[in-house]
């Protein structure tokens, strides 16, 4: 029997240039897996955070789902955000606003007055008025990235261009340059 495995051809081992093509293929294979994983843009729709980014910095905002005819509907789509941004730091498709509850408020507040030497104080430290003349808890609010637009055919079904500066939602302001803060229009849920 080792005569027999001695005296056996050896097969020789694969040319090293199929190994470099197996490689190249494979290398090949994992980029564009990985490519596609990047391609979700500021408000595509998804159903999971890893529709939206394998990487994790950003998510599926389930708060308003749409079917594919554009009608909220229980098994809809949510849309892909970037939470916790700061202004200027979403994508180029996306724009970071502030987004307040404007649900539950109630105490008035003269925005061109609010915590002004010699003007009034009627939000709470933890508040700021809104343009609209209401407090608003700045500590509830969400920093999101939204997808900016321009009109309604860059919104997806069920979504209107609509101005940022009421509502609850603003442009996040720049630290550096408040003044120079700017509305613009993002794409909000129809409902």
């Amino acid at each position: 029997m080792l005569r027999a495995l001695m005296t056996r051809p050896l097969r020789p081992f694969a040319p090293l240039s199929s190994l470099l093509t197996i490689g190249l293929k494979l290398a090949l294979a994992t980029s564009v897996v990985a490519a596609s994983g990047c391609t979700r843009r500021i408000g595509n729709e998804c159903k999971l955070s890893i529709d939206c980014s394998l990487r994790g910095e950003r998510i599926c905002d389930l708060s308003y789902l749409v079917d594919e005819d554009g009608f909220e509907h229980p098994d809809g789509k949510g849309e892909c955000i970037i939470e916790g941004c700061t202004a200027g730091s979403c994508p180029k498709e996306g724009v970071c606003v502030q987004i307040y509850s404007t649900e539950f408020l109630s105490v008035a507040c003269d925005p061109d007055r609010e915590d002004r030497p010699g003007g009034l104080d009627d939000c709470d430290a933890n508040e700021i008025c809104l343009p609209e003349g209401l407090c608003a808890d700045a500590n509830t609010a969400r920093a999101t990235c939204r997808k900016e637009c321009s009109r309604e055919s860059m919104c997806r079904e069920g979504y209107s261009c609509r101005p940022t500066g009421s509502g609850g939602v603003y442009v996040a302001i720049d630290p550096e340059t408040p003044q120079d803060t700017d509305e613009t229009k993002i794409c909000m849920p129809d409902g």
